[in-house]
């Protein structure tokens, strides 16, 4: 690794091969939890249980840890003198760096090529008014509403990736994963997406692949000739040994995060629900008597999910004027012969009795104690537009209205 320069061709920079060396150690020690994560909430002033997101602590702890790293780095190079480990350890920290980058790539990449980390928008989500969402499941609903968006958006993280897995075309793949986790931590920090810390340490990894290569660019950029970089020292072992082992840790970085994403598509992939409940209705009667206006928690529109995962499909419902939290209105629902079960995020389940003539659906039921029967119609095109209005190359006039 080189430090950067203009006008000459390689300074070693040990301090940042130790430092990197360092970092990479306290990322594999903190997934088997030994971590200063306790030490960051003291100084956060954090209690309780912790937080899944991305709560002050966790910026400490990153903070915590780059000083860390950087101690033992002086530390490493005051014991050192002149016995060289650094200039040993440097291909292996390089080789270390490549495929865990190489690794998370695949691991996010995969999940966007096969289209399961952001869904398709369903039914209940066209009930999900704008001013409910946050930050976050504004840019899940966008991205999941274009397959084409989320699918290259995924080929441009397994790509860097694949370019990653050999030496010699590493810096191809460092100026591809550069310029896209840029964008990816743009879309985290603009989105608030609570992995905006793990995206700023995919992009520090990716820079730092790409820091030795810097003098060359810039001699590239003015046209002027370029140096050689020196040679990592290779694999120890009889050359087949060496191919061997290439192989396994090639194939494993790469099969490893694909077929954990292939078992995530047995298990989370949408399917069909076994039924033709699904769609958006509108109340168009309701024999409960009308409250005030103010308290009116008859519904309006119910919304059933045309797809599951291995959990039961959404639902949402839509109240006239509910003062209630609008989350009580949805949970997973299940069809089972004429009897439609819906299950709340809060509350016990409530079982209705549904008859369907033509399109009209009638539903049967108890809430808060009051009988009740609901005829429902289906929602008007309008309403369920961003099912069903696909992608096309020409867009007409009376498209866009």
């Amino acid at each position: 690794m080189t430090a950067f320069t203009l006008k000459t061709a390689r300074v070693p920079s040990g301090l940042g091969v130790r430092w990197l060396a360092c970092w990479l150690l306290l990322i594999f020690l903190n997934w088997y939890g030994v971590t200063l994560t306790p030490l960051a909430r003291r100084l956060a002033g954090e209690t309780g249980p912790p937080l899944t997101d991305e709560p002050p602590s966790a910026f400490i702890l990153f903070g915590l840890n780059a000083g860390l790293a950087l101690i033992v780095a002086f530390a490493w190079g005051r014991a050192e003198g002149d016995r060289g480990w650094t200039a040993r350890a440097a291909p292996w920290v390089m080789r270390a760096v490549r495929l865990y980058l190489a690794y998370i790539l695949f691991s996010y990449g995969w999940q966007k090529v096969f289209l399961l980390q952001m869904p398709q928008p369903d039914h209940s989500d066209l009930l999900t008014r704008f001013g409910q969402m946050n930050h976050m499941s504004l840019l899940w609903r966008t991205v999941g509403a274009s397959p084409l968006f989320q699918f290259v958006g995924g080929a441009l993280e397994v790509l860097p990736a694949f370019l990653l897995l050999h030496r010699r075309t590493a810096l191809a793949g460092a100026l591809l994963a550069v310029p896209v986790l840029s964008f990816v931590l743009l879309l985290n920090l603009s989105f608030n997406v609570f992995v905006k810390l793990g995206a700023a340490n995919l992009l520090l990894l990716a820079v730092a692949i790409l820091w030795p290569h810097l003098p060359n660019l810039w001699r590239a950029l003015r046209n002027e000739p370029t140096r050689p970089l020196p040679a990592p020292t290779g694999l120890p072992g009889p050359r087949p040994l060496r191919a061997l082992a290439r192989l396994a840790v090639a194939g494993y970085v790469t099969c490893a995060p694909l077929l954990t994403t292939l078992d995530y598509v047995q298990k989370w992939s949408p399917r069909p629900v076994p039924h033709d409940l699904a769609g958006v209705y509108r109340v168009t009667a309701d024999t409960r008597p009308a409250p005030d206006i103010a308290n009116d928690c008859r519904w309006r529109t119910l919304a059933l999910d045309a797809y599951r995962t291995s959990l039961a499909p959404l639902y949402r419902i839509e109240w006239m004027n509910c003062p209630n939290d609008p989350a009580t209105g949805a949970g997973r629902y299940e069809g089972s012969g004429q009897t439609l079960t819906l299950t709340p995020v809060h509350g016990s389940p409530q079982r209705l009795r549904w008859t369907r003539r033509d399109s009209q659906l009638t539903l049967t039921g108890q809430e808060n104690g009051v009988l009740f029967t609901l005829t429902l119609e289906p929602a008007p095109a309008r309403d369920t537009r961003l099912r069903d209005d696909h992608w096309r190359l020409f867009v007409t006039p009376a498209a866009n209205k």
